[in-house]
């Protein structure tokens, strides 16, 4: 006989079948994200190797000040002025970037000394992408029971 389908076993499905948990941490989150997108994040070689999809660093101006870069071009000859170079750290710009490139596969490399100051803003983003992929994969492991047969839903009125 069938048994009624409740939150705590469709959380306890998505903890054993796929390790998914209700709230991780940001590092446990970015495995998740790696793993799910083969991305890759360096933020503790001291250079980029020249190969990544996105690299983020800062860059000291002939008249002294620093200015942050974050670019898809690894020689300065296709760098954007305009879209690559900020007078500032855009903790939110700089972590959607690495975002972006993440959620498709790509590599990044970021700074060591940048990536102290974006590790809070970013992990923030891991966390909103987390809740929407968690949901996701609790519709899909919901579907998943129920199908089985071994479990039911309770009607709605």
């Amino acid at each position: 006989m069938a048994e009624l389908l409740t939150d705590e076993i469709i959380i306890e499905h998505l903890k054993n079948n796929y390790g998914l948990q209700e709230e991780p941490d940001g590092p446990a989150i970015l495995e998740i994200l790696l793993n799910e997108y083969d991305g890759s994040l360096d933020t503790e070689s001291s250079w980029a190797k020249g190969n990544e999809d996105r690299i983020q660093y800062y860059q000291s101006t002939a008249d002294s000040y620093e200015v942050y870069i974050t670019t898809e071009s690894h020689d300065h000859k296709d760098l954007y002025f305009e879209q690559d170079v900020y007078y500032y750290l855009d903790h939110d710009q700089f972590s959607q970037d690495i975002m972006d490139v993440l959620l498709y596969g790509g590599s990044v490399w970021c700074d060591p000394n940048i990536w102290d100051d974006l590790e809070y803003e970013f992990n923030y983003q891991l966390v909103d992408w987390y809740n929407d992929f968690y949901m996701e994969k609790r519709d899909e492991a919901e579907e998943e029971l129920l199908d089985s047969g071994d479990y039911y839903k309770e009607k709605e009125d």
